[in-house]
């Protein structure tokens, strides 16, 4: 076995599981090379599994549980349930379990016995093939169509930033959620005294707290960052739109469009995705939410919120691949003011969402 120090953080190490998120378990900072014989392949959800037998320096030999990402990722890459077998000769570079425990999280496989790669990079950080552009699709009687043309299929995909801050703030935050530097967080958001204390702790403990790490709904904005996507499903006749996850916990959200009132945050049985309503101005659909529990984080860096959480979204189609994301966050038990974030969300044509569904603590089955 080979090890050695990257001079750069490694960003795969930051997405490669962005299926539910672990980003305390590993070390971005480090990447281990692994030659050795493939015992078994553990192909699960949210996560499979590669373990390899590989020979110490010095001689004994140690079973690596290699993380390669989730199933349906992989099989859009190529990667096969029978594409590693037990008995293969593999090399294997990765990113090592903070713990020194033997586990690692993949960056490229390669079988070596006939000499072949197998896997590079991640399924989160592949390019997506171009799409056709055109203008947003329209009903009938021209309000902006939020799903697919009539007589086709699709859904909403990967987002513009895969966390939220404040849209005027210009700082450098990791993929995961984690800031670069501690010292930005006062321009993350306008925290409240004891809501920046939780942001920074959970920062300090790298995250490790994460509900959707245990497989809770990814509520508030964090849904449309969810990875395997969302859709829209606009029934006009019921005067609503059902918001449908594709990943995390396969949840979703209804928004009512039937002019009916908000009502008050204290009338709400609290949930994850809050009571919602929605209104069109021209071409943008706007929905005001209350309800909200404190089961969740707004984002995958751990911004806070109290059951005074209200959300201003704004949803506009400017042409056919792109959706427009835009939020305003009013909580004042956690922020001193209300404040806004805002991204975009890509297209992806002509396909239904795959089936996912989390599985708290699967890897305890065959992880020992």
């Amino acid at each position: 076995m080979k090890q050695f120090v990257l001079g750069a953080l490694i960003a795969v190490g930051a997405v490669a599981h962005a299926q539910l998120p672990v980003p305390a378990l590993y070390d971005e900072w480090r990447r281990v090379t692994l030659d050795g014989v493939v015992t078994r392949v553990a192909w699960a959800n949210p996560r499979a599994y590669v373990f390899v037998d590989v020979r110490e320096p010095g001689g004994p030999v140690s079973n690596w549980a290699i993380e390669i990402g989730n199933p349906l990722d992989l099989e859009q890459r190529g990667w096969l349930r029978t594409t590693v077998r037990a008995g293969d000769s593999v090399s294997v570079e990765a990113v090592p379990a903070r713990d020194n425990a033997k586990r690692a999280l993949l960056s490229t496989f390669w079988k070596t016995s006939p000499r072949a790669r197998v896997f590079s990079g991640s399924a989160a950080t592949a390019k997506a093939a171009p799409t056709a552009a055109g203008p947003a699709p329209r009903w009938p009687d021209g309000q902006v169509r939020l799903g697919p043309p009539a007589g086709r299929k699709g859904y909403w995909g990967a987002a513009s930033l895969t966390t939220m801050t404040e849209s005027a703030s210009k700082i450098s935050v990791r993929a995961d959620g984690l800031l670069a530097n501690l010292s930005d967080a006062d321009r993350v958001a306008p925290f409240q005294p004891w809501a920046r204390a939780v942001y920074l702790h959970r920062q300090r403990t790298l995250l490790r707290d994460d509900p959707a790490a245990r497989c809770l709904p990814t509520g508030g904005p964090r849904q449309f960052h969810t990875p395997n996507g969302f859709q829209f499903v606009e029934q006009r006749d019921l005067g609503r739109i059902l918001v449908l996850f594709g990943g995390a916990n396969r949840n979703w959200r209804i928004i009512y469009t039937d002019g009916r009132p908000l009502g008050q945050a204290a009338e709400a049985v609290p949930s994850y995705y809050g009571s919602s309503v929605g209104r069109w101005e021209k071409d943008a659909l706007v929905v005001e939410s209350v309800g909200y529990n404190e089961r969740f984080w707004m984002t995958n860096g751990g911004l806070p919120h109290t059951e005074a959480l209200r959300l201003v979204e704004r949803f506009s189609r400017p042409d056919l691949n792109t959706l427009r994301y835009e939020v305003t966050v009013d909580d004042p038990r956690t922020y001193t003011r209300p404040w806004r974030s805002e991204w975009t969300v890509r297209w992806v044509p002509d396909r239904e969402i795959e089936e996912f569904f989390c599985e708290e603590n699967v890897e305890s089955t065959f992880i020992r």
